[in-house]
């Protein structure tokens, strides 16, 4: 059986969720007025500071910080993103970089810090322009972070069975549900193989229908026999989908037995 693809939704306008806030904190004032005259926009909110102490109490308030490189006399970078952290762990921080600065400490806090960027400050339209670039591509960033962190977390508590398998066949994911379903810890289904927990008759229904109606934008859904790790077999409903990366979907469903039916 198979349900027609679902209807693409496409975004036309921009909603308040997708606005950013951010705060440039710079001590040079022509370049905070040049920032905030330019990138100022329905999308794009900018505030100004002239130092992190100034900024520190409207962190809360803010999707990104852009601010001047400390530079070692004042204190290091590692110290001013502490500051940071205290107050907002997860904010985004872009560092402007004086474009005779050494770059290196930035760098490394770059490479070791996930929500930390930098670039070399200009004062020209094609910089302040490409600033706006760099604020939205972090934020939205750190914004689908948080969405999938979201979603992982409800798929987590969903009582439906659900797993993602690679395009390699091998599980990435399964929630509580999907593990207790086919009797492992969910630590041992990670990188097992989806063809483990099913019969040889229901993988090959699986692999030469199901799959490839899900390859071509279509969900599939049907009935299979499904393996536990003991070899215990049991009925089974399963929806099938896929990713754009080509990974499966399972969302199974045990089918009670007669036997079941008749205990309860």
């Amino acid at each position: 059986m198979t349900v027609p693809p679902l209807q693409t939704v496409v975004r036309t306008s921009s909603s308040a969720s997708d606005s950013i806030t951010a705060l440039v904190v710079a001590d040079d004032r022509q370049y905070r007025t040049q920032v905030e005259t330019t990138l100022e926009d329905d999308a794009l909110t900018v505030r100004t500071a002239t130092s992190l102490p100034d900024a520190l109490g409207a962190l809360d308030d803010i999707d990104c910080l852009v601010s001047d490189c400390p530079t070692a006399r004042d204190e290091t970078v590692d110290d001013f993103l502490e500051r940071v952290r205290q107050r907002a762990p997860n904010l985004p921080v872009l560092l402007l970089l004086d474009q005779l600065a050494d770059p290196a400490a930035a760098i490394d806090r770059v490479q070791s810090s996930q929500w930390v960027d930098y670039m070399i400050q200009g004062h020209s339209t094609t910089a302040v322009e490409r600033l706006r670039h760099r604020i939205r591509t972090l934020v939205e960033r750190r914004r689908l972070e948080s969405l999938s962190q979201r979603s992982l977390a409800s798929v987590e508590l969903a009582n439906d069975a659900i797993a993602t398998a690679a395009p390699d066949g091998d599980l990435e994911f399964a929630n509580r549900s999907y593990a207790v379903q086919f009797g492992y810890d969910r630590d041992e289904l990670v990188g097992t193989a989806w063809q483990a927990l099913f019969t040889a008759d229901s993988v090959e229904r699986l692999e030469t229908a199901a799959i490839p109606t899900v390859a071509d934008g279509w969900r599939w859904t049907g009935s299979c026999t499904g393996q536990r790790k003991t070899g215990e077999t049991f009925p089974v409903s399963i929806r099938l989908g896929s990713l754009e990366d080509d990974s499966l979907v399972f969302i199974v469903e045990t089918v009670p037995t007669d036997a079941d039916k008749e205990l309860s």
